[in-house]
């Protein structure tokens, strides 16, 4: 097999770990092939709620658009009383709007069913030359020191052939039950949770429900209809707990159209088609670690926990982004493999904290009384669930001049901290910052000069780090250093971004001096959200993950920070 064949990534699984992190690695220029055991694209709800931070994420990728076209926001839940199950107990909502604000644009959980999350992805990776070869499964792989061999069984007509990949990177989105971590011999510790936990879920057609509200019946079973975030069809996603036999709902249509009848007692519910109904057991469980030499897992392969909270999807998403722009960077050839162990570095404690989140949800859940006694408590969805806390502090691989770096996590999901009050740091979500005017731009905008209005999520990028240089002058000579410093990398790897505040509405004359943008912040957003001072010298570096990779104050800081990513050069 001669060196031409080998592919530089092989991603085993389409779920949306898989598509996210074939995304980011094609957005960066990298071949990657992805494979899909299942011989036609899925169909269900699981996973619909698409968290801010989650779509900060995919906004990087391009995405974003398409998914608020198609997704809606969480309707409010409804209790009924029982025995009738007729008359509301009580309406709330589940995850009260907040109004965007300057430094997060995107403030509202978004509900979209998996599959059109995963249709709308797979649209933009068949546009970057990247199809899902459904049908195809890994039966085994052979890892050496330099490369993956990788086994596959692909369906053809009536039979099958074979395949062997060679890969120099190989990655497990493959779900739980997956082969690449049962082969790389990962210990998934973890729990069963208790059988009164056990759901039956299910893709339905129900008729007689408004589509306006989640419905909620507490009864001799726990039954949650959850309206699906498209409008076709009275579809909702179905969940039944409690003590029933969930193998018997699962195996007969009538036992499940009793179960929905009596555990709700409205005999006006329709139940029309079923498009999956399975029983779930859920499991509290996570990988010893996230890499073994060249092979990695990520999202439901590498954790799996309890759905409530909607932590699920969002945290396999954000381990994809940070797994894909590093392994982007090792291929290109600019950073050293060891850049990759930070992947486990900084997603393990976040999953860690996450288990505990949804495990604790899942339980205020089912303890919920069917009075509606601390329903609306149990039932909350808001706060650090959105994930704006989320951080890496700790990462051996983040620069932090301004406040002094965590030796290990404290507070995985900044609930602790709110970046509202407290200063921003280094392995803290970047903030936006709109109504930015271009002063002087490497790319031609096609308008003139100090006209073109922008925010810095229009600026960053899944393929290069962006370089924030606040000066108005008292440090100019440190601005100037910095800019001469970052020339020194690639330029189409680091982009230099000069920041001015604009107090008296008089821009500086400015020439870009080796900077690709100046932008003044005329409305004091950017320099808000950073807590910079008007006339303060910061550096902040945003990792092609939307994450802080840096808060720099001198040179050093700044080469100290770069050489631990392009290590390589």
């Amino acid at each position: 097999m001669s060196d031409d064949s080998v592919v530089p990534v092989l991603i085993v699984g389409a779920g949306p770990a898989g598509l996210v992190v074939a995304l980011t690695l094609r957005k960066n220029g990298i071949p990657v092939r992805i494979i899909e055991k299942t011989p036609r694209v899925q169909v269900g709800q699981r996973g619909a709620g698409i968290m801010p931070r989650s779509q900060e994420v995919f906004n990087l990728l391009g995405v974003l658009d398409d998914i608020h076209a198609k997704a809606m926001p969480i309707v409010p839940m409804r209790m009924y009383k029982s025995p009738e199950g007729i008359e509301p107990l009580l309406t709330f909502q589940l995850d009260p709007a907040v109004a965007p604000t300057p430094s997060r644009p995107y403030n509202n959980t978004s509900m979209l069913g998996q599959n059109h999350t995963e249709e709308i992805l797979r649209t933009h990776l068949e546009r970057h030359g990247c199809h899902v070869e459904l049908g195809t499964t890994l039966y085994s792989f052979q890892p050496t020191d330099d490369h993956v061999l990788a086994h596959v069984l692909r369906e053809k007509g009536d039979g099958e052939t074979v395949e062997t990949i060679k890969c120099r990177w190989l990655i497990g989105t493959d779900g739980a039950r997956g082969v690449v971590r049962k082969q790389l011999g990962l210990a998934f510790d973890g729990e069963t949770l208790k059988a009164t936990h056990h759901l039956v879920i299910g893709d339905v057609q129900i008729k007689g429900l408004d589509k306006k509200h989640w419905h909620y019946w507490g009864d001799m079973s726990t039954i949650l209809v959850m309206l699906r975030p498209t409008e076709d069809d009275d579809i909702y996603f179905l969940s039944v707990g409690g003590h029933v036999d969930h193998a018997k709902i699962v195996a007969e249509r009538a036992g499940l159209e009793r179960v929905l009848k009596v555990g709700t007692g409205r005999m006006d519910i329709v139940l029309g088609k079923i498009r999956y109904v399975t029983e779930y057991r859920p499991h509290v469980r996570m990988a010893e670690t996230f890499r073994k030499g060249r092979v990695f897992v990520a999202g439901d392969a590498a954790h799996i926990h309890s759905p409530f909270g909607g932590q699920g999807l969002n945290s396999s998403v954000q381990d994809a982004v940070n797994l894909g722009w590093k392994l982007s960077l090792v291929e290109k050839g600019v950073a050293a493999p060891s850049l990759l162990d930070s992947y486990s570095e900084e997603r393990i404690p976040v999953i860690t904290e996450m288990l505990k989140k949804s495990t604790e949800l899942f339980d205020n859940a089912m303890q919920a009384k069917s009075d509606g006694t601390n329903s609306e408590k149990a039932w909350y969805r808001g706060g650090e669930l959105h994930m704006f806390g989320v951080n890496c502090r700790w990462s051996s691989i983040v620069v932090d001049e301004r406040t002094p770096k965590e030796k290990t996590p404290v507070d995985p999901y900044g609930v602790e901290s709110c970046s509202y009050t407290n200063a921003v740091r280094a392995g803290d979500r970047a903030p936006d910052a709109p109504g930015l005017v271009v002063l002087d731009s490497a790319e031609d905008t096609g308008m003139p000069q100090g006209t073109t209005s922008t925010s810095l999520f229009n600026i960053f990028g899944p393929s290069y780090h962006t370089a924030l240089i606040f000066s108005d002058g008292t440090d100019s000579d440190k601005a100037k250093q910095i800019v001469s410093q970052l020339r020194a990398y690639p330029p189409e790897l680091v982009r230099k971004v000069l920041v001015y505040h604009d107090p008296d509405g008089t821009p500086p004359v400015v020439t870009l001096g080796g900077a690709d943008m100046s932008v003044v912040d005329r409305y004091g957003h950017a320099h808000g959200s950073y807590q910079v001072r008007w006339n303060e010298f910061v550096a902040i570096v945003v990792r092609p993950d939307g994450g802080i990779g840096g808060i720099i104050r001198s040179t050093e800081g700044l080469k100290r920070y770069f050489d631990g990513i392009f290590s390589a050069t």
